[in-house]
């Protein structure tokens, strides 16, 4: 078991953003979260993360998980290279250094998503489409068992789609679980067959095979 949610809810204040959700994922399993804007979608990845705390319910979770949040909420102009960003994904249960294994796995992570040519770029000058890669190859780069994604295809042109789709089926391939947030069900089509499950207004209301 990867993760399992029972009963979920989570609150902003006085306002239920997830109501009663119960979801779960093993080895290998793909999850598409769609819904539309304000549906929960977000809210229910960050809870899955540890981010958000649940109000009622109960989360169990591997430890070995990866976050990829939405680009907007990054900070593009922090002062570091796409070397620096991507090897922090081997910092894990209160790691210091690092060891030639995790600089293999940050450049093999680069690589895997087209990017290691920027190294050493400073990430204030990449572009979205740049960035969000950068994130995914610091979120591979910490061989994840879990993967969540939060709209990781937005913006992005076709090669960097499918760049992002075969960097998707492999770990996938290799038996992580991925949750990944979409708005688009053309996303759908390039990656391995899974649930899509669709939140309104906080509550799972529909849940099908892609």
């Amino acid at each position: 078991m990867k993760f399992s949610l029972k009963h979920a809810v989570i609150k902003y204040s006085d306002k239920i953003a997830i109501n009663d959700v119960s979801l779960e994922a093993n080895s290998g399993d793909m999850i598409f979260i769609t819904g539309a804007n304000g549906s929960g979608k977000s809210t229910l990845t960050k809870g899955i993360a540890g981010l958000l705390p649940l109000s009622s319910g109960t989360l169990e979770r591997t430890q070995r998980m990866s976050y990829v949040p939405q680009i907007e909420e990054a900070d593009k102009n922090f002062p570091a290279k796409v070397r620096e960003i991507v090897i922090t994904g081997r910092m894990r249960n209160g790691k210091l250094f690092y060891n030639n294994h995790d600089t293999e796995q940050a450049n093999s992570a680069m690589k895997e998503l087209g990017i290691y040519e920027l190294a050493d770029r400073e990430i204030k000058t990449l572009s979205g489409g740049q960035l969000r890669r950068v994130f995914l190859a610091r979120a591979l780069c910490g061989e994840p068992e879990l993967l969540l994604l939060d709209e990781p295809c937005a913006g992005l042109d076709a090669e960097s789609h499918k760049i992002l789709f075969e960097a998707i089926n492999k770990v996938l391939s290799k038996g992580c679980a991925v949750l990944m947030v979409t708005h688009d069900n053309s996303d759908l089509d390039g990656i391995k067959a899974g649930r899509v499950i669709t939140l309104s207004n906080g509550k799972i209301i529909n849940e099908r095979n892609s």
